[in-house]
């Protein structure tokens, strides 16, 4: 998981670096909440009109993972 975690951490941070990238900065993280459940959360920050492409864009790379 943190093999899979670091990749998707550094595709994103890729794809943002884009000129025309769908999204300005995306983070990825996990972590246990009061030992009794694992999150993974991914978010993003776009603009207003890309957030489609943004979401798409980030659940095809978690997919790819």
């Amino acid at each position: 998981e943190d093999l899979g975690l670091r990749v998707l951490k550094r595709r994103l941070r890729t794809i943002a670096s884009k000129a025309d990238a769908p999204f300005i900065g995306a983070i990825a993280r996990s972590q246990d909440l009061f030992h009794s459940a694992h999150v993974v959360q991914i978010g993003a920050d776009s603009e207003t009109d890309k957030w489609q492409a943004a979401l798409t864009t980030i659940d095809q790379e978690q997919r790819r993972i």
